[in-house]
């Protein structure tokens, strides 16, 4: 009997000891501390790469003024010359506007232009030629005073629908600027007894660079006076 109760508080202090263990928390087991591997700086950030500055821009090139219509020449030459017989004199025998046409007209002309015009003068033959700007402007000034009702103009050409068509003739110069030739039909009077003379011609103008005239030829053929019939 004895031996029977030994064993049944064995079997309760074991069943004790099992129910114990089992309402005790494990230990927590602690992680060794982690090292903390250092962390690397940031490389130093390379700055980009200077830019070079932007190449210098070359200012643009001034533009070229047109270049002049010969037709337009021609007709300013055309009407200057017209115009040295449109003044008038006064009743005391004053001259009024004369030497503004004249000055107008030498406007057009380079001081060492060369001139070769149709002689003034009866008994000379050939034409005459004429060095600088002042003598231009002494052939110019007799114009004036010794004609009148002047009246150069172009020759038209017609040719199949073309009907009465100015025709110019030019072309540039090797040492800069333009040359224009073109068929005149030139009438004036003169002024001290009224004759009218006509005859056909040619006009051949060379504008310098600068638009001046560098030379010029006036041809006037076959000069004939115009009679009332």
């Amino acid at each position: 009997m004895r031996r029977l109760i030994v064993i049944v508080v064995s079997i309760l202090i074991i069943l004790l000891a099992l129910e114990f263990h089992a309402q005790t928390p494990p230990a927590q087991t602690q992680k060794p501390p982690q090292t903390q591997t250092p962390q690397t700086p940031p490389a130093a950030q390379t700055p980009p790469p200077a830019q070079a500055p932007p190449p210098a821009q070359t200012p643009p090139a001034a533009a070229k003024p047109p270049a002049p219509d010969p037709l337009q020449l021609a007709e300013d030459w055309l009407a200057r010359l017209n115009n040295l017989s449109n003044w008038t004199l006064t009743f005391e025998g004053k001259e009024v506007g004369r030497e503004d046409l004249v000055n107008k007209m030498m406007e057009l002309y380079a001081p060492d232009v060369v001139a070769e015009v149709p002689p003034h003068d009866d008994e000379q033959i050939g034409p005459v030629i004429l060095r600088g700007r002042g003598n231009v402007q002494k052939w110019v000034d007799k114009i004036s005073r010794t004609q009148v009702r002047l009246l150069y103009i172009q020759r038209r050409q017609t040719k199949k629908q073309f009907e009465g068509t100015k025709m110019i003739y030019s072309t540039p110069l090797p040492w800069g600027g333009v040359g224009i030739s073109f068929e005149i039909i030139a009438a004036w009077s003169r002024r001290e007894d009224r004759r009218k003379f006509t005859g056909p011609g040619s006009v051949f103008l060379q504008y310098n660079a600068d638009g001046k005239i560098d030379r010029l030829r006036l041809y006037v053929a076959e000069i004939s006076e115009v009679k009332a019939l």
